[in-house]
């Protein structure tokens, strides 16, 4: 029996058939915590989202990095004019339940660890959990 194909990527989605994507989906953008956002700050959350990934073996996730998320200067600064903007957009991001502060690293200059949290659903009753 023939394997069945997957299914790959348009032509408008990406240069290859099978390249990385990020996944979001229609119940977070259609939340009243996402209307909250900006476009510059739903951006912002896309290339934090863009870092994560995940093992996945026989439809069980193995291993993740969801918790263990940085973005250091060097990659802001290509977005982001001043730290200003980037810090109030990733408080936001925080006080919205979109992502929490693992790992703050100014004592040790090092980049802020974040993770994923499910507290935008509660919006706008957000309790930053440390269960995310």
């Amino acid at each position: 029996m023939p394997k069945t194909k997957r299914a790959t990527h348009q032509a408008f989605e990406g240069y290859s058939e099978r390249g990385q994507f990020t996944k979001i989906c229609r119940d977070m953008m259609q939340s009243k915590a996402w209307q909250v956002l900006n476009l510059r700050q739903q951006g912002l959350y896309l290339l934090l989202k863009s870092k994560y990934t995940q093992k996945v073996t026989h439809g069980i996730i193995e291993k993740t990095n969801r918790d263990n998320i940085s973005f250091p200067k060097s990659e802001w600064t290509e977005y982001y004019g001043d730290y200003r903007t980037f810090s109030h957009d990733m408080e936001l991001l925080v006080n919205l339940g979109f992502i929490r502060i693992v790992e703050r690293g100014k004592c040790t200059r090092t980049p802020n660890i974040y993770g994923f949290t499910t507290g935008w659903k509660e919006y706008p009753n957000v309790k930053n959990r440390p269960d995310g």
